[in-house]
């Protein structure tokens, strides 16, 4: 496995579960914030080119699909990337329909889960790799 895996494998799966315990302990906060972002088009522009840096990093530097944690460092990158182009280059507005489809204010524990069961399985393949 190369030290990239490794290193982005704990990187990912620390700012996983970091995110997660916020959701979970900011509610209120990360509600508003979720809110404030989808609401607003700078802010939207602003997150998708994060996104898309992001994503443009983990692709470029990351690209390989031989192990099930390569893979998962490559797939999380990819929907960075991808998510980042979309972010930008949709109309105003879909990022909001999105989180509304998503019901994200309703599963926000689900969606919680989901990052801490995600970061917990990159965090522990980097550290045990």
């Amino acid at each position: 496995m190369s030290p990239t895996t490794l290193y982005l494998a704990k990187l990912m799966g620390a700012y996983s579960l970091f995110a997660a315990a916020w959701l979970m302990w900011r509610r209120e906060a990360a509600l508003g914030l979720v809110d404030r972002i989808s609401n607003d088009p700078v802010f939207e522009s602003m997150i998708g080119t994060l996104r898309l840096s992001v994503g443009l990093a983990i692709v470029l530097g990351h690209n390989r699909w031989g192990g099930v944690l390569e893979a998962l460092v490559s797939l999380v990158g990819w929907i960075a990337l991808m998510s980042g182009i979309a972010t930008m280059f949709l109309p105003t507005g879909t990022l909001r329909r999105a989180i509304v489809w998503m019901r994200f204010r309703e599963k926000l524990s689900l969606y919680a889960l989901i990052s801490s069961l995600l970061g917990a399985a990159l965090f522990i393949g980097g550290v045990t790799a």
